[in-house]
């Protein structure tokens, strides 16, 4: 089968390329995956960059962890999956999974039917950001009548962290370009700021919640009160943390997502009745991963970049 491979730490166009390698087998509670399409996120990049660990995200040379396309073949163990089946999944993440390929294993318990009302290439591109957006918010304990604040709105998490808060039945207020307002709006967003503007951002009233998606900032200081709950993705440093015990913020936690094939069968339910949508940015095929790759590292797209692996799934 074709799959994509990293050749070692470097540029996209450097060292990647797509090689021919062995259809792997699936094994006891596990089932092979024909790929139809699979994201990228900023991990990928960074990791592909490396050509190490970090941490307990795993490095490998043959990459990917997003994933979506038909069930062809079940291994032992497995219960209420058969071929055929369309499925999506975050596959085995943080633990290595190599699902830009045309075919990937993937454990049975990080499956969830793909939801009807998507493309492929949007099932694809969703899981990493869908189950990272949705532990955020578990993180935070945001529920219904909450106000929350998602900084970074229009990128792959935060469109996604929007929708998920306002189908739990939160207020949202988001930050964005001008040029992106009424997409934020349109995933439900009530208000919506200009991250370059320093008065708008000042007068944002205090929030439940607060969830980061953007390295290296703190949410206004009149946004957090005794009790705001503030998570962050990317992480903050030492003196950010104190700052935000200072003002009260509490729990003030960065979460690492896993994979949960339960949390995306919810999510399924959720975009079969309309409350959420995967924005595609761009697509490319696996032939043009290079470029997909420099597009996620420009930190400008909207929402997801997705792989093509196969378009006829």
């Amino acid at each position: 089968m074709r799959s994509a491979k990293y050749s070692g730490p470097g540029a996209a166009a450097d060292v990647i390329s797509v090689v021919e390698v062995d259809t792997p087998k699936p094994g006891p509670g596990e089932v092979l995956v024909q790929v139809g399409a699979a994201g990228l996120n900023p991990v990928d990049v960074k990791i592909r960059a490396a050509a190490h660990d970090f941490g307990v995200i795993r490095y490998s040379d043959l990459p990917g962890w997003d994933v979506a396309g038909v069930i062809v073949e079940v291994g032992s163990d497995v219960t209420g999956w058969t071929p055929g089946d369309r499925v999506y999944a975050l596959a085995a993440f943080p633990a290595a999974a190599h699902t830009l390929a045309e075919y990937a294993i993937v454990a049975a318990a990080d499956l969830a039917r793909t939801p009807s009302t998507w493309s492929t290439a949007q099932a694809g591109a969703g899981p990493l950001a869908l189950l990272t957006a949705w532990q955020a918010l578990d993180a935070a304990g945001v529920r219904e009548r909450q106000r929350v604040l998602v900084l970074g709105g229009a990128g792959g998490v935060g469109h996604l962290a929007i929708q998920l808060a306002v189908a739990r039945g939160a207020e949202v207020v988001t930050t964005g370009s001008p040029a992106k307002h009424e997409l934020l709006r349109g995933w439900g967003a009530t208000d919506v700021v200009d991250y370059r503007d320093e008065d708008g951002l000042a007068a944002i009233a205090p929030v439940d919640a607060v969830i980061v998606t953007v390295d290296d900032t703190l949410p206004p200081r009149g946004a957090v009160r005794a009790g705001t709950s503030v998570i962050t993705i990317t992480g903050f440093s030492g003196s950010q943390t104190a700052q935000l015990t200072e003002w009260g913020a509490a729990p003030v936690q960065r979460i690492l997502v896993h994979a949960d094939g339960a949390e995306l069968a919810q999510i399924t339910k959720l975009a079969e009745a309309g409350r959420v949508d995967v924005h595609l940015d761009s697509s490319f095929p696996l032939d043009d991963l290079a470029a997909a790759q420099e597009r996620v590292e420009t930190g400008r797209s909207t929402g997801k970049v997705a792989v093509i692996v196969d378009p006829t799934i």
